[in-house]
C-alpha cells in the first residue's frame, strides 16, 4: 500500500510552478491508475437489502437526540463516497504527505469497510464482577460471587464495548457484513514489519489487493516519467 518516494513532493510543487502542462498530464496519469481501483471497490458495495434492515432505517426524532447516532448505511452514498485524490495531502503527525490516495468519505461505507477487523465477533460486552453481602448481627459477609452485565445506552462512555441491549448485536452485525463481503488484507506478501489488520477491508482494501500493485506501479511510473521530462526541459532552458 503506502510507498515512500523521496523528493516526490518537491517534484509536484516544481511541476505546478514551472511546468503546469506536464503537471496536469502527470496528475491525469495518476488519476487513471487510481480510478480503476476505485471503480472495482464501488462494485463491492452491497445493496441496501443485503445489510441488516435496521442499519438503513432513519431514526425518528433524530433532531431531538442528545447523542451522536450510529451512522446509517446507504448503498448509493457509499458508492459515491469511494473516490480518489491526486492532490498532495497535509502532512501527518510523522511528516509524511500522501501524493495520491483512495478515500472512503461515507461514514456508513467506512464502517462496512472495516467493521470486524479488530473484533471479529463484535465488541465485547462490558462486565463487572461483584459480591453479594448478607447482614448477620454486626458483621456483613460475602455469600457468593456474581456478575453484573452493564448494557449502556447509546452514547455511553464505555468505549470499545458493546452498548446495545442485545449482547449478540455486534456478532450478528459482523456476520451479516461477512455474508456480503469478506475482509481482505491488502498488505503485500513479504512486506517488512509487524503484520497488522490496518490494511484490511471489504471495499478499497479488497480492490487494492486484487489490483496486486499495478496502481502503485503506474503512479510511480508517472512520477518518474514526469521527473525525467522536467529534467530535460530545465536542461534545455539552461
Amino acid at each position: 500500500m503506502p510507498v515512500e518516494l523521496e523528493g516526490a513532493v518537491q517534484l509536484r510543487v516544481a511541476l505546478k510552478r514551472f511546468a503546469p502542462d506536464l503537471a496536469k498530464e502527470t496528475q491525469a496519469e495518476m488519476g487513471a491508475a487510481l480510478k480503476t481501483v476505485t471503480q472495482v471497490a464501488r462494485g463491492f458495495v452491497p445493496s441496501d437489502g443485503q445489510v441488516l434492515s435496521g442499519w438503513t432505517k432513519n431514526i425518528s426524532g433524530i433532531e431531538n437526540l442528545t447523542y451522536r447516532p450510529f451512522p446509517k448505511f446507504n448503498a448509493v452514498q457509499a458508492k459515491a463516497g469511494i473516490t480518489y485524490s491526486t492532490s498532495p495531502s497535509k502532512p501527518n503527525k510523522n511528516g509524511f504527505v500522501a501524493l495520491a490516495r483512495i478515500l472512503n468519505k461515507s461514514a456508513g461505507g467506512a464502517i462496512y469497510e472495516t467493521a470486524g477487523r479488530k473484533n471479529p465477533q463484535g465488541q465485547p460486552v462490558y462486565k463487572r464482577v461483584g459480591r453479594v453481602y448478607r447482614t448477620s448481627g454486626k458483621e456483613d459477609y460475602p455469600t457468593a460471587d456474581f456478575q453484573l452485565n452493564y448494557y449502556l445506552p447509546p452514547g455511553g462512555d464505555r468505549k470499545g464495548y458493546n452498548n446495545s441491549l442485545n449482547p449478540d448485536a455486534g456478532k450478528q452485525f459482523i456476520d451479516n457484513l461477512n455474508s456480503t463481503g469478506q475482509l481482505v488484507n491488502a498488505r503485500p506478501k513479504g512486506m517488512v514489519g509487524r503484520p497488522t489488520t490496518k490494511q484490511t477491508g471489504r471495499l478499497i482494501f479488497r480492490a487494492w489487493a486484487e489490483d496486486n500493485g499495478r496502481a502503485n506501479a503506474a503512479v510511480i511510473k508517472a512520477l518518474e516519467k514526469a521527473s525525467a521530462m522536467f529534467y530535460e526541459q530545465t536542461k534545455r532552458a539552461a
